[in-house]
This record gives C-alpha cells, structure tokens and sequence, in this order.
C-alpha cells in the first residue's frame, strides 16, 4: 500500500519534468551570427555559430572570373579586454575560380569561453581583398 502511495506523489512529478524545457547546455543555446565579406562581384559569406570551444564558418565563398581566383581566410581571437589580443587560431578555405562553392571551416578556440571575435578576409591569391572584423554576440 505504501508503494501506491509514493508511486501517486512520484509519477505526476516524473510527468512534470518530461515537460521542463530544455536548459542552457542545449545545442539550441549557442549563439549564431551573419557575415558577408564582398569585393567587387566576389564574396564569402554565411554563419558563424559559436561554441564554447571553437567557431564554425559555414557558407558560400564566390569568384566571378576564373583567372581571378578567391579563398576565405578565416582566424579566431580572444581579448584581453583591453587593446590586446591573442590569435587562436586560423584557417584558410581551397581557392576558388570563375565559380561559387560552399563552405565550411571550424576554428579552434581552445579557452574557456571560446571566441571573442573572428577575422575573414576575402583573399585575392596572395593577397587580402577585404577584411571584416565580426564579434562573437
């Protein structure tokens, strides 16, 4: 009898908890921003979802002519909070030429809180087209 008991006052509440929404630690939870980094006709852009521990760039990298090839250089940093920063990490993207092609590059950010912030650039082989600076939301 005294099971029945406990099992009435136990099963509405193991009910309840089935209907609690998911917390901070969901996938849900971690912040995705924009970025588009055009020259001319040509560009990178997408998301940028950040985790605690890295970054992951997703999208479209675009290069109108075939002998003017593009690749995506992409570096994550952390700030001191102050006008210092150190680099974590950095990547580049295949080239491409006369096409579009998509994307995806993670970067490390291997400090607690990941990321401050992401340089991309838009690189025209060997050199930096144009260069935006995107903040971790």
């Amino acid at each position: 009898m005294a099971l029945l008991k406990r099992y009435a006052v136990v099963a509405p509440l193991a009910a309840a908890l089935l209907l609690v929404p998911v917390g901070p630690g969901s996938a849900a939870s971690y912040p995705t921003s924009k970025y588009k980094v055009a020259f001319g006709q040509t560009y990178t852009k997408g998301s940028l979802s950040w985790y605690g521990r890295s970054v992951l760039l997703k999208g479209e990298q675009k290069s109108v002519s075939k002998s003017s090839c593009r690749l995506t250089y992409v570096a994550a940093f952390r700030s001191d909070g102050g006008p210092n920063y150190t680099r974590l990490s950095e990547r580049t993207t295949k080239p491409v030429c006369g096409r579009s092609r998509s994307i995806s590059v993670t970067l490390p950010a291997n400090v607690a809180g990941g990321a401050d912030f992401v340089f991309i650039c838009l690189d025209n082989i060997p050199n930096h087209q144009r260069c935006e600076t995107f903040d971790r939301p």
